[in-house]
């Protein structure tokens, strides 16, 4: 289940006092454009400079032990990866995608809406803050809303790919692009890492060139030391979700005339498009190549359940991007499941989900050439042998 608005809320208060006390401390004694800044407005002014922001940033990189004492877990144990949970309940990577977010948002309001007014709230009053507006970024509900300002559009369209640090210089670029591209790119968007690259995207939309080729963006946070060797290209869970870095995959032009079978969305969504509709797969469940395929064929009602805790994003993404059918969607998500446990398969796979992970997902699957010809048993095979399971869950 997504956590409750309280629960939410003071996640939020905890990441933002972080992020305001110990961590702005830390960045003034190494930046000093930060240190120039009144103490209690140093994090809304590097939300709002995007320069500062990467410099924020590439300080973070440049001195790693500086930070060390801020990244612990809820033991107080120093972590050692980027998506290990830190004492917040969060983690590294989680935090760095709401501020890229956040900076984001700001920047396309100010650039499309002509606005620097504090993100629109609802159902609250008194003071806006910038846990409001952290808050507002974080809200549950996908919900339209009426009147939406065109930065609020774009921001729509792009929340889900805003993962990175290395997507902040790029933000600037990303605010000439259509919502309607973004949503066409998908997580291919993630493939183009140059802002001339974005600038080629905006000039010939109809028309994507291929991205340059450039290499892996170095992890934000040192990697840990290699004491416990690990499978490659492995999923690990479930606690931490993480994938080895991939090189960009290619995407052919597809001239083939084949019927496309995708499962369409709007049959598998709820009402609201919020969550998977299980009840849109009754045929899939007592296909006999479906139950085939699982490594628990009898157990429909646990197949129900599975579906049911699925997020929209999920789907869009599975199907959007490698053009799933509706038996291959139900035999992916279930064998997921069956190897992550509830509580990791809904952290990932349901709401809000985890779409860093989902999009790292996609990408390794398009590499194993996952596709809606692709037989069952190979979409559970792919599960299977793309997760590592942690045997002391």
């Amino acid at each position: 289940m997504p956590p409750r608005p309280a629960e939410q809320a003071a996640l939020v208060r905890r990441i933002n006092a972080t992020l305001q006390g110990p961590v702005v401390d830390a960045l003034a004694d190494i930046v000093p454009d930060v240190a120039a800044l009144p103490r209690r407005a140093a994090l809304e002014a590097i939300l709002d400079d995007l320069g500062l922001l990467e410099r924020c940033f590439a300080a973070f990189r440049a001195n790693p032990d500086g930070f060390r004492d801020l990244l612990i877990d809820r033991h107080r144990v120093p972590v050692e990866t980027a998506d290990a949970l830190l004492e917040c309940g969060r983690s590294l990577d989680e935090v760095v995608a709401m501020i890229v977010r956040t900076a984001a948002k700001r920047h396309f309001r100010r650039r499309l809406d002509d606005s620097s007014r504090p993100l629109r709230l609802r159902h609250r009053k008194g003071k806006t803050t910038l846990l409001d507006r952290l808050l507002a970024l974080l809200a549950l509900s996908d919900a339209p809303r009426a009147q939406r300002s065109r930065g609020e559009i774009l921001y729509d369209a792009f929340k889900a790919l805003l993962l990175h640090d290395w997507q902040v210089p790029l933000v600037a670029e990303y605010a000439t692009l259509s919502p309607r591209l973004v949503q066409r790119l998908g997580v291919r968007l993630l493939d183009y890492r140059l802002a001339a690259d974005i600038h080629r995207l905006k000039l010939d939309p109809a028309h994507p060139p291929p991205p340059t080729e450039a290499p892996e963006p170095t992890p934000l946070w040192p990697p840990a030391p290699a004491q416990k060797p690990k499978l490659p290209q492995a999923l690990t869970g479930p606690g931490n979700f993480s994938l080895p870095a991939l090189p960009p995959a290619r995407f052919p032009a597809s001239g083939s005339t084949a019927r496309d079978e995708r499962a369409r969305l709007d049959e598998i969504l709820t009402a609201d498009g919020r969550l998977l509709k299980a009840a849109a797969f009754g045929m899939e469940l007592i296909d006999p190549s479906v139950r085939g395929a699982l490594l628990d064929p009898g157990a429909t009602v646990k197949i129900t359940e599975v579906l049911t805790g699925v997020g929209a994003m999920t789907a869009k993404m599975l199907v959007g991007e490698l053009g799933l059918t509706k038996a291959q969607l139900a035999v992916l998500l279930v064998t997921a499941h069956d190897i992550l446990g509830q509580a990791a398969f809904l952290r990932a796979f349901g709401l809000p989900g985890r779409p860093d992970y989902l999009a790292k997902l996609v990408q390794r699957a398009r590499l194993k050439k996952i596709a809606q010809t692709t037989p069952l048993a190979d979409i559970a095979g792919f599960v299977r042998e793309s997760f590592l399971v942690d045997k002391s869950r």
